[in-house]
């Protein structure tokens, strides 16, 4: 065997080499052009995923959706994010001041959620009729017994406003609204909306 016969087998092989990589690399593109097409491009093989859905934060309560409103004696519904939460008022305390209050209940359709409502009067009083008045101090909590920190919570650095419809000394039953930005545990911003309560205070 001489130098010339390997040279030349070198050579074949190489070439039959390149051919097949040329050809097995253009041979499976895909190339698309629109000039003068119709809008019947191929398919792709692959499926488009779906959008994920909004994942909720709160409980999922159909039966809140459907709540009274006005809420009824002892029962609060409010709306976050995407969210309806609903659920009764089991405990409210006043100080013996009457110059704040506080009031809490679990969620209808998880007993592990609720919410808790704290409210400081502002140099009032609740020992009159008070009607279409707003309090700006107060601390609003969604609270969660499962997980370490609480689902919402307001801070003192922004205001979380209640709106006090109506108290009635007499029955010492209030009704009212709320709203404002609360924060998720990762301190992430989180809108409250369409929030009303009635409450009795002895």
């Amino acid at each position: 065997m001489n130098h010339n016969f390997f040279t030349k087998w070198f050579q074949v092989l190489a070439t039959a080499v390149i051919i097949h990589l040329f050809v097995s690399g253009t041979g499976c593109s895909k190339e698309y052009s629109c000039e003068s097409c119709n809008m019947n491009s191929p398919a792709d093989s692959l499926p488009i995923p779906a959008t994920p859905p909004v994942t909720s934060e709160l409980p999922v309560c159909p039966s809140c959706n459907t709540y009274p409103d006005p809420v009824e004696l002892n029962q609060w519904s409010l709306k976050a994010q995407q969210s309806q939460a609903c659920g009764l008022i089991d405990t409210a305390i006043i100080n013996p001041e009457r110059t704040a209050f506080t009031f809490y209940g679990p969620s209808a359709c998880s007993a592990d959620t609720g919410m808790v409502l704290t409210v400081y009067m502002e140099n009032r009083v609740l020992n009159q009729d008070i009607s279409n008045l707003t309090i700006n101090r107060s601390s609003f909590y969604f609270y969660d017994r499962v997980t370490p920190s609480d689902i919402y919570m307001s801070r003192q650095t922004v205001a979380f406003p209640i709106h006090i419809d109506r108290y009635d000394h007499q029955t010492k039953i209030m009704t009212g609204s709320f709203s404002g930005t609360v924060f998720r545990g990762n301190g992430s911003p989180a809108s409250i909306s369409n929030g009303k309560f009635k409450v009795k205070l002895i």
